[in-house]
């Protein structure tokens, strides 16, 4: 068992996205605090937890990097009779931008030491090889039949997220099943890759929650994304086996990373196993004898007007529904002109 000290400390300022912020903080029950965190997207919300001991804080996700936000936190820490100064330890369910990006302000300026799992750790070290990325970007969206141009808007976004992520050392990686205390609460962690190959929640046994992050969510199901870095991960069966891990806990109340806390943990399971059997049939439906890129069958999924960056998305999902088609065997993959395409078995 694990007490949350120790370490290194250093973070860089990065760019501000300008956008107004309020958030908003609630105490749960005694020294327990949802913290929610405007975002200019269409999940308004992400959340973070604080817990309290002594006048020491713990934080659970740092919310998303724009402009004012991190003003706005110091400000509500202070209304609720907290000093964000305090806070001596970030734990990080993994390193999507609205989930870490404020972790190396908090490091920098209060000493917080940086608590996340190896894999997630890896993630992050890619926005800092942007060269290695952007090149790798290129070959793996290009091998699923997306044009230059649409690969340049990706290469934006990507660009655009590296610059919200304050710079942050990692001064301890978590290991599965391990557990933590921190004065009265006693918390062990629980890797649920899936969502990101990094992914951990936090489960409090003696409470029976879950700090979930985005492993469950109560109203949609997590995005799903390859790696492009590694292609032996299998993002469905990994995050419906993570899912199996987490149903078999006994969790009273989970807490995600976005939206409100839910308790029928079990029926959101089985609502979001329906939801992917439901959405690889679709893709299975489009894979004929004639040879079809990824980006073929991604484009014939959309039925109304979206966003490029929403075509991305939907690229991302029928990617890997049809990494897990051809490891069932129902489609065969091969190669036209260093492109792969999909046809029917």
């Amino acid at each position: 068992m694990r007490t949350p000290q120790r370490c290194r400390d250093a973070a860089q300022r990065s760019i501000w996205v300008f956008y107004k912020v309020d958030n908003m903080i609630s105490e749960i029950e005694k020294d327990f605090y949802r913290i929610s965190l405007r975002m200019p997207y269409r999940l308004r919300h992400v959340n973070a937890y604080l817990f309290v001991y002594d006048k020491e804080l713990l934080l659970f996700d740092t919310g998303l990097n724009v402009s004012g936000s991190y003003e706005t936190l110091e400000k509500d820490l202070t209304n609720a009779g907290l000093n964000i100064n305090n806070i001596k330890h970030v734990f990080l369910t993994h390193t999507h931008t609205d989930h870490c990006s404020m972790a190396g302000f908090l490091q920098k300026d209060t000493g917080a030491k940086i608590y996340l799992s190896n894999a997630a750790s890896e993630d992050y070290e890619h926005t800092r090889q942007p060269d290695l990325t952007i090149k790798q970007v290129r070959k793996f969206y290009a091998r699923h039949g997306m044009s230059g141009r649409q690969i340049d808007l990706i290469i934006e976004e990507y660009k655009y997220i590296q610059n919200i992520i304050t710079e942050f050392n990692t001064d301890c990686y978590l290991h599965n099943h391990e557990v933590f205390e921190f004065g009265d609460w006693k918390f062990e962690v629980i890797f649920t890759p899936g969502h990101a190959a990094g992914h951990v929640c936090f489960f409090f046994r003696e409470k029976g929650f879950l700090l979930a992050g985005d492993h469950i969510l109560p109203f949609i199901a997590p995005i799903l994304s390859p790696d492009i870095f590694d292609d032996s991960f299998y993002p469905l069966k990994t995050y419906l086996g993570s899912l199996d891990a987490i149903g078999e806990l006994p969790i009273s109340t989970i807490y995600p990373g976005h939206g409100n806390p839910f308790v029928d943990l079990n029926e959101r399971i089985a609502e979001i196993q329906k939801h992917h059997q439901k959405r690889k049939n679709n893709v299975l439906d489009r894979v004929n004898s004639k040879p079809k890129t990824t980006y073929d069958i991604s484009h014939e999924m959309i039925t109304s007007s979206v966003s490029d960056f929403d075509k991305f998305l939907i690229l991302n999902e029928t990617l890997i529904y049809l990494k897990e088609l051809k490891a069932e065997g129902v489609i065969s993959e091969d190669t036209t002109n260093n492109v792969l395409v999909y046809t029917a078995i």
